[in-house]
């Protein structure tokens, strides 16, 4: 299926069952039929390199994630499901109000301060080495076993004139890591709190039976399945953990670049601290919004708009010169990251292909 291809680095995506008028303690178990036959190919797509840390680790089998059993908040709606998540809500106030609730099973278990540095980034919080960062969560229940909860809020305004506040409990059960995250305007995911953690206690996992996932799209190209059109030039390779797709372009002498792509829900933390981010990558200094209104393009793709940056610094990681191009596109409620990154002349040869690889993207392969 496309969602173990994407947990091999990490994503997939189908809708779930909206059931109308759910009642407040109605109790919902999710069923797939067994597939007949074996997942068709795709190109491989966290970043966080784009948008998460670099973890590596086995691809679990469809029957290896079990269902989630749990009992809805009142208040709170199903929602369709998005990249990597196996189940997905939106908790609603009476003015209009909202957060995102997601439920996320992966292979990860520890490399709990390169997850914790991931949250942070998303509400634009600065990395941190602290170890009290990591032992600062809340015990908590999730079902009948103990998990723990993070909280982090941003600085500044995210939302409009509000802050942004990330909810993330954390459990590990069996081999995988099991993410419940509430995100939403601060005031508002503090209301929530005590409902999401009924919630996670009434969670529970039903074995040996396979979670909702999604389908693999329908092959109807040489690039069968896949949601580029990918220049023959660039070598595929087994994504990241977290990232979609990874391309290596090779040059001469060893020189090389590369290519990923993430995706995330929502606005995948916004513009300007992802940007600020792939700066981090380049030994560059953080921009301020106003500062980067003029270094950042805009340009058509299929659908809409995405955002283009270019810069050239010093790989953090290598200490070796290197550009970085990045594009940001807004699809069906769902953020984009593409990077190409590398040697300097292979990244000037290869952009206007980078440009053409984007719009290529056919995002209803991805559900």
């Amino acid at each position: 299926m496309y969602w173990n291809k994407r947990m091999h680095g990490i994503a997939g995506g189908i809708l779930i069952l909206i059931l109308a008028g759910c009642s407040r303690d109605e109790t919902k178990v999710y069923h797939v039929p067994k597939e007949d036959s074996p997942p068709p190919q795709i190109v491989p797509a966290a970043a966080p390199e784009t948008a998460q840390p670099d973890m590596s680790s086995p691809s679990p089998t469809a029957m290896s994630i079990p269902q989630l059993k749990y009992q809805l908040p009142e208040g709170w709606q199903e929602k369709p499901l998005s990249e990597m998540r196996i189940a997905s809500f939106a908790a609603l106030g009476p003015k209009g109000q909202s957060a995102d609730v997601s439920a996320i099973p992966l292979p990860i278990v520890g490399r709990d301060m390169e997850l914790v540095n991931m949250w942070r980034s998303q509400v634009q919080l600065p990395a941190t080495s602290d170890p009290d960062a990591v032992k600062q969560a809340e015990p908590i229940s999730i079902g009948t076993e103990q998990g723990r909860l993070f909280n982090f809020v941003s600085e500044q305004p995210m939302i409009g004139k509000f802050q942004q506040r990330i909810l993330v409990a954390m459990l590990t059960h069996g081999t995988m890591s099991w993410f419940f995250k509430m995100t939403g305007e601060d005031t508002f995911v503090t209301s929530q709190k005590e409902k999401f953690l009924q919630f996670l206690k009434s969670v529970s996992f039903v074995e040996n039976a396979p979670a909702q996932m999604a389908d693999a799209p329908v092959n109807q190209s040489e690039n069968a399945n896949s949601i580029w059109t990918v220049p023959s030039s660039w070598q595929s390779v087994p994504p990241s953990q977290f990232l979609l797709a990874e391309f290596s372009i090779p040059g001469v002498n060893g020189a090389k670049a590369e290519v990923n792509v993430a995706e995330m829900g929502g606005e995948g933390g916004g513009l300007l601290a992802n940007v600020n981010r792939w700066r981090g990558q380049l030994g560059l200094n953080a921009l301020s919004e106003n500062e980067l209104s003029p270094l950042a393009q805009s340009f058509d793709v299929p659908g809409g708009k995405a955002t283009l940056i270019d810069f050239a610094g010093v790989d953090s990681k290598t200490g070796v010169p290197t550009r970085l191009v990045g594009a940001i596109v807004s699809q069906n409620d769902q953020t984009w990251f593409y990077k190409l990154m590398g040697s300097e002349p292979i990244v000037a040869q290869q952009k206007d292909a980078f440009m053409k690889f984007i719009r290529s993207a056919n995002y209803a392969n991805a559900r």
